[in-house]
């Protein structure tokens, strides 16, 4: 069996069998983790010509050398296309509605070239429309025998409860304190007490020491802007930064910094421990516990719709909330 690279992905392996593995699989699980690794790991055993074992593969056959230079013609890969928010109908329906010959049905009713089964992975598969989901479940209702298909996703109940209804659902937890710093102490990697508090917004399988300098860099940033944000001027600049693909981050740092306020209103000694300590100590000075369950009120609707793919106007709900900062 080959060596898992994340060591938190191990105690997973274990719940896998060739011979009785779902045809429809979900894996699921906060962003960063290595999900899509895991399948492409199982994907690339189970299409490996020398191996009859899930995780184990030979690097050697024509199948193992076409997957690692992405060439495979029994795998096919379905994401998030640069331009674009959503997975169209036309990625997995392929090309038009007059010629399907690239699209999934078509894909997996075709007999494999190279190995014995043929695998589709659609990563960030939430992402999938309301066609995109219904043609999928389609799909799924008249499943070929020799096609495995992956879904990956870090919001599996934004899928239709009919689609899930239709898949086996394996959620990978996020790993443990002590995993996490292991692993960064392998890779020469380390944080300090303060920093411990955010370890859930690492993306844990890209990590490097810059992008570690670069995520203390945003934090710093983050705290100057709540601390300027009661400039009209600076208010209206600070919302167009934060209106980007960090804005979920961004407010869960704010959600967590109103907890502390909370906190520390209540004598809670836990405070000492957190990052934005300067921050906290101002929310907790000059507001009272109503105005603090009030934000932290407005900032989960916020958070929620966010979430659930509500097209809002993210400046203006950004600069509100900051007003009542």
């Amino acid at each position: 069996m080959i060596e898992i690279k994340y060591p938190w992905l191990s105690r997973y392996v274990d719940r896998f069998n060739i011979n009785k593995l779902a045809h429809s699989q979900l894996f699921s699980g906060k962003s960063g983790i290595g999900k899509f690794y895991f399948a492409k790991e199982i994907s690339k055993s189970i299409l490996c010509t020398k191996s009859s074992n899930l995780f184990e593969y030979c690097n050697e056959c024509s199948s193992c050398k076409s997957f690692d230079s992405g060439s495979h013609p029994d795998f096919k890969l379905i994401q998030l296309e640069s331009d674009s928010k959503v997975i169209k109908i036309s990625q997995l329906r392929g090309g038009s509605k007059e010629s399907d010959s690239e699209g999934i049905i078509n894909f997996s009713n075709e007999t494999p070239l190279l190995s014995k089964s043929k695998i589709i992975v659609i990563n960030s598969s939430d992402k999938m429309n309301a066609e995109s989901q219904n043609f999928l479940l389609k799909t799924l209702e008249e499943p070929s025998k020799k096609t495995y298909i992956f879904l990956i996703s870090s919001k599996p109940y934004s899928l239709k409860p009919t689609l899930l209804s239709r898949l086996n659902h394996m959620e990978i937890n996020f790993p443990k304190k002590n995993e996490i710093l292991a692993w960064l102490q392998k890779s020469n990697m380390e944080l300090d007490s303060q920093e411990l508090n955010f370890l859930d917004d690492l993306n844990l399988i890209d990590i490097n020491p810059d992008k570690l300098i670069k995520a203390r860099s945003e934090r710093n940033e983050f705290s100057t802007d709540l601390m300027q944000c009661h400039s009209p001027k600076q208010l209206e600049k600070i919302a167009s930064k934060w209106d980007d693909s960090f804005l979920s981050t961004k407010l869960n740092w704010l959600s967590k910094i109103i907890f502390y306020s909370i906190c520390k209103k209540l004598n809670d000694s836990e405070v000492q421990s957190y990052y934005f300590n300067e921050n906290i100590s101002y929310l907790a000075k000059t507001k009272d516990l109503v105005e603090l369950f009030k934000l932290s009120n407005e900032l989960n609707i916020f958070i929620k719709e966010l979430a659930g793919g509500i097209n809002l106007n993210n400046k203006i709900q950004i600069k509100a909330l900051l007003s009542s900062y």
